[in-house]
Formats: C-alpha cells, structure tokens, sequence
C-alpha cells in the first residue's frame, strides 16, 4: 500500500478514551498489569506504510500505555526464517491471514485463546467471515487454535473512469451488476478512437475472478493440486470472454501494474478490482466507484476475504504487554479512526463505525462509498505456502486465452505441474 496523507492523527484523539467508551465485555483487569517500561518489537510484514503503522499502533499506544514503546522492524530488515534464530525475538507480528501458514511453519506463532479469556475480549464483536477465515487457517497450525485477531480487511470494487463513460455516452456501471452484465457493459466501451485503442473492462485476471467462487490452489490437507475443477474452469471461461472482446485484451500482471494500466494509461473504463484507493490520488480524471461484479448464484458477493491480522510472536518475552496492544487496535475508539480513514474496513460488526467508512479520505468525497458496503466478502479459502501454484495456473491461462490448448488440457496440465512443484517442495 502506497504513502498518503489522510489526516490519521484523529485516531490518537480517539484512543484517550479507550479504558472508558470501550464496551464492558472487551476490558481487562488493568490494575494487575505491569506497567514496567518495556520495548515491544513489532514485526511489519510489509501489509501496511509506516504512516500508517505510526497512527494506528505506536502513536495510540503511546498515548494509552506510555510505559510501552513500539519498535517497528520491517521485513526487508529481517526474514521471517531469522526471527525463529535465537536473539532475534518478536513481540508482534503483523501482516495478511494468508501468511499464518508461513509463521506457522517456523512455530513463530503463539495461540491467543488463553489471553483472549483472561482479557475477557468478545469475540462477537468481529465480523463473522474474517474471524472464521483466521479459525480455518488457525486450525492447520493447531487445531481449535486462534492464532492472530483480524485488525482490517481489504475491499473488491469497480473503479470506473466516467470521462470514457461520457465520450461514448455509455451509462454509468450500476450496483448489483453480474459479470454477464458487466461484459456486456464493457463490450460498449471498448472501441478504438483517435488512436487510442479504449478497453471496456479488466478483471485483473484469473486469481480475482477465482476468489469470488472461493476455490483453492491446492487443497490444505491433503495438499494435493486443486484447479482441475469446475469451479476454476468457470472462472477460465469467464476470463476469456472479457479477454476476448475485440480491442479489450490484456496482461495478467501484478495488482500494482494493473492499477497502473487504469489511473497513468487512462484507457481502461472498468477495473474490477481489490482496493487501489492509494493509487487514486494521481488520477487526473473524473471517476467513481460501483459495487464489484458478481456470480448470479453469488449475489453481492465479491472476492475471498483479504484480512488484515495482528499476532503474538511465539518467542516474545512480553506476551501480556502484546496482547494489550492488540486490544488497543482492535478497540472502538481505533477501529473507528480505521473506518473513517479509508484504508480498509473495519473488522468490528458496528454499523455506526462502518457506516462512516472513509469520511476522512479526501479522495472519497462525493464518491460512491455505498457500493463498497453493499458487497459482501467471500468465503476464506486456507492459504498454503506452496505460493507457486498461482503462477503455474496462470501460465497455463495464457496458453489457453491464446489458443494454444482447450479448457480441459489447460487445467489438467496447471494440476500435474502443481502436484509436481509441491512433491520438489516437500
């Protein structure tokens, strides 16, 4: 996520009344907590700036427990294999969900259910899909484990270009749109004029198409390949088609270069996308956003939910003092300065918090912001660490988007060379 300046010093105001406005069932006994001045190392595995990180973490806590500092070591500083070598100990880690498989596989994670008890932290509070996501992936570590509370998740929308949508008098993208409508849509807009060559829709590519109908990569108990199946079959099919509207091909490439096709080429009309809020700020044009595009059978839901979560390093010599943090974070007072802010939603079920979601972005103002409530994420699919599978898959998309093999070989092939990858791996 990118550098911006979105008037985050709200959320310090806001943190000074935790211990008060904080509901009965998320306190804790704070009178036999040490306050002890102590140095918690917090581990940023590149999720979010330091900006960000300074408003959200160290600055409130400075404030609420000014006995604890936060030292921030980044990722390029430290491997995640390092941290599990003696003298090299973390306090918290931070990062997505996917990644628990990766910290687990070096035993780097701590099972937070003893002192989510002793804090009394109510775990209704949380937004049901993002907890259940952090249990399923909690649980191939150790079963009935929880290993990271989710702090904030990362939205799917259409971002749309209403300059484009004017030059050919096209309507605006509605909410509620299927992907059939919004091909139809973008077959409207794509069109070649004064040499530039308008493309009407980008997907992005197979993997966010995919995570809409919540299908893995690689089964996570049997770990076996799992794209040989109807569900990444649909999500191929479907893909071609939007590729193959006649001047609306494109590259599969990386979520950043993607965003750059649509805010620094300015000929993209509909991006189909997670967030790219950041990247927004150098757009020199006119645009908004509209609800994500949907499967019929999948209405108003858009793609696997991507949580942001906060976890207890196993070899932390201040677990108490971390999980206080945590609490911190994932209070009211700092979920609501998170909401407003735009970043990502809130992990909170709080209507009040979530109504208000990017009232202090300046590049929100006037913009649709409903559309982003309406969706709804989709189911968690486990995360392994066999990573490659991704691009094994998408490779064998682009032979099939050129012709070069049907559906079937295509997806037959993506799982014998996955199966192969993980056999090297293991």
């Amino acid at each position: 996520m990118k550098k911006l300046s979105i008037g985050l010093m709200t959320v310090v105001l806001l943190a000074g009344g935790c211990s008060s406005a904080s509901k009965p069932a998320n306190k804790q006994d704070e009178t036999k907590m040490s306050t002890e001045p102590v140095t918690l190392k917090l581990y940023n595995y590149g999720a979010l700036t330091p900006e960000v990180i300074d408003q959200m973490f160290v600055k409130p806590v400075k404030q609420k427990y000014p006995h604890i500092t936060l030292e921030v070591v980044k990722l390029s500083d430290m491997p995640i294999a390092n941290i599990a070598v003696s003298g090299n100990e973390m306090d918290i880690i931070t990062g997505w969900g996917s990644l628990l498989d990766q910290f687990g596989n070096y035993k780097l994670l701590t099972d937070l259910n003893p002192y989510i008890q002793k804090h009394k932290i109510d775990l209704s509070r949380f937004e049901k899909s993002n907890l259940e996501g952090i249990r399923l992936q909690s649980d191939t570590i150790a079963k009935g484990s929880l290993m990271a509370l989710p702090f904030g998740y990362n939205y799917y929308a259409t971002f749309y270009n209403k300059s484009i949508f004017d030059k050919f008098g096209v309507a605006y993208p509605s909410d509620g749109m299927t992907w059939d409508q919004a091909i139809e849509l973008g077959k409207k807009l794509t069109r070649m004029e004064g040499g530039v060559q308008y493309k009407g829709l980008d997907p992005e590519g197979i993997e966010k198409v995919g995570n809409s109908l919540s299908i893995p990569y690689v089964d996570p108990v049997t770990f076996k390949a799992a794209v040989n199946t109807d569900g990444w079959k649909k999500a191929f099919e479907l893909t071609k088609r939007i590729h193959d509207i006649p001047g609306n091909d494109f590259q599969i490439t990386s979520h950043g270069n993607t965003v750059k096709r649509f805010v620094k080429d300015k000929n993209v009309a509909m991006l189909a996308a997670p967030e790219v809020l950041n990247s927004m700020a150098d757009a020199d044009f006119d645009w908004d956003v509209a609800e994500y595009p949907s499967f019929p059978e999948r209405p108003h839901i858009s793609g696997v939910v991507q949580t942001f979560v906060l976890q207890i390093a196993s070899n932390s010599k201040h677990p108490e003092q971390s999980m206080q943090v945590i609490q911190l974070a994932t209070s009211d007072e700092v979920q609501t300065a998170l909401s407003r802010s735009g970043i990502m939603l809130s992990t909170l079920q709080n209507e009040a918090i979530n109504k208000n979601f990017g009232a202090d972005h300046p590049l929100l103002k006037n913009k649709h912001i409903e559309s982003i409530l309406k969706t709804k994420p989709a189911p968690y699919v486990v995360q392994t660490r066999f990573t490659k599978a991704r691009g094994i898959l998408e490779a064998k998309y682009k032979d099939y988007a050129a012709g070069k093999k049907d559906v079937n070989t295509a997806l037959r092939e993506a799982n014998e060379e996955i199966d192969a990858y993980i056999a090297t791996e293991k």
